[in-house]
């Protein structure tokens, strides 16, 4: 997840990077911009699956603890 994370900051700072036009910023800025927009995309794709992945795997513990205790 610290990966999905860093794509995010990434994007953002990348983001940032772009609209202040700062240094080796592409002088089409929208071709700049979804290069940044797919960055932050597959951060956050990546973070979301983890947290459900996570969510589930809780979810999945809990009930089979509670069904020990019924048993």
């Amino acid at each position: 997840m610290g990966g999905a994370v860093a794509l995010i900051v990434f994007g953002g700072l990348a983001a940032a990077w772009v609209f202040f036009r700062l240094p080796g910023t592409p002088d089409e800025s929208a071709s700049a911009y979804y290069g940044v927009s797919k960055v932050i995309a597959i951060g956050l794709v990546t973070v979301g699956c983890t947290l459900l992945g996570r969510r589930r795997t809780r979810a999945a513990a809990i009930k089979e603890t509670n069904e020990r205790e019924r048993a």
